[in-house]
């Protein structure tokens, strides 16, 4: 199976990011800076959106900060950023950095972050999120103070916390209810290697991982991610940036990457999207 090496997708984003019309929803609006402030209240995991200062986290110094946009983050330290994606329910959160920049890029190799990779839940503590582990431990605390300073490699709106617009409203927006018909995943249930109905050469597949992690292939390109599991089959999954080689197979990766609930039929996992449309179906291989 051939794959490009992280480090080249890191070098593409860092690319991206320096270039100030460039970067996720294009050019920032003209007009003052925002001021970093605590975001409006809505409830739910639209409340972690926002510029906050990291602290309590293994390894961070202080000069730490955390941006939570719809479904990406940017983690500001001294050397740079580090850029990953993130999906989040009802006191769930599931993160992945797959990217960075500036000198956070040195040894060719997106950083380790291992306090956001054990992170599997958060909750409100008077005007501050904490993020714990499997086990119950506080992985790092978040709050407003203040902005990173910007960097050359970054575009200058990355220092300024996201506008909670109607673009950000609709990736939050809840999925609906998994069809009645299908048994709900479980966190166990879903622990295993998924591979599609018909065979293929090229051996497509998902491996799903107790830890919260998974890969997988298409046949010629490869993907990862972290994964958790809510109530009723919601399924939230991260991914990083793949290769787009064409071969024979089934984009499996694609599949659970953009599922938003999962279910059984009989020994099938039905894989749906959040408006409970089926995306694939797959079975254990």
């Amino acid at each position: 199976m051939r794959r490009t090496p992280v480090f080249v997708a890191a070098l593409a984003i860092a690319l991206a990011l320096s270039a100030c019309a460039s970067g996720p929803g294009g050019p920032p609006p003209s007009g003052p800076s925002v001021v970093p402030s605590a975001p409006h209240a809505e409830g739910g995991p639209i409340d972690l959106v926002g510029l906050w200062r990291v602290a309590d986290a293994a390894g961070e110094a202080d000069a730490t900060w955390l941006r939570l946009d719809a479904g990406e983050f940017q983690l500001w330290r001294d050397c740079g950023m580090v850029m990953g994606s993130w999906r989040a329910g009802h006191e769930l959160i599931a993160a992945f950095a797959y990217a960075a920049s500036g000198e956070c890029t040195a040894g060719g190799a997106v950083p380790a972050v291992p306090w956001l990779d054990a992170t599997v839940s958060y909750e409100k503590d008077g005007d501050r999120w904490i993020l714990r582990d499997a086990e119950g431990d506080v992985t790092a605390s978040l709050f407003v103070d203040g902005a990173p300073e910007p960097i050359e490699t970054a575009a200058e709106f990355y220092t300024e916390p996201p506008v909670i617009d109607a673009r950000v409203r609709e990736h939050f927006a809840a999925a609906s209810a998994l069809p009645p018909a299908l048994e709900p995943v479980t966190t166990e249930s879903l622990v295993g290697r998924w591979v599609p109905r018909e065979s293929y050469p090229s051996d497509p597949h998902v491996d799903v991982s107790p830890e919260g992690t998974w890969t997988g292939s298409d046949g010629c390109n490869g993907g990862s991610g972290r994964w958790a599991i809510g109530d009723a089959g919601d399924l939230f999954v991260t991914a990083g940036p793949s290769t787009l080689i064409g071969c024979e197979g089934v984009n499996v990766p694609w599949l659970f990457a953009n599922a938003s609930l999962a279910g059984f039929d009989g020994g099938e996992l039905v894989l749906l999207d959040r408006d409970a449309e089926e995306l694939g179906r797959l079975t254990r291989g």
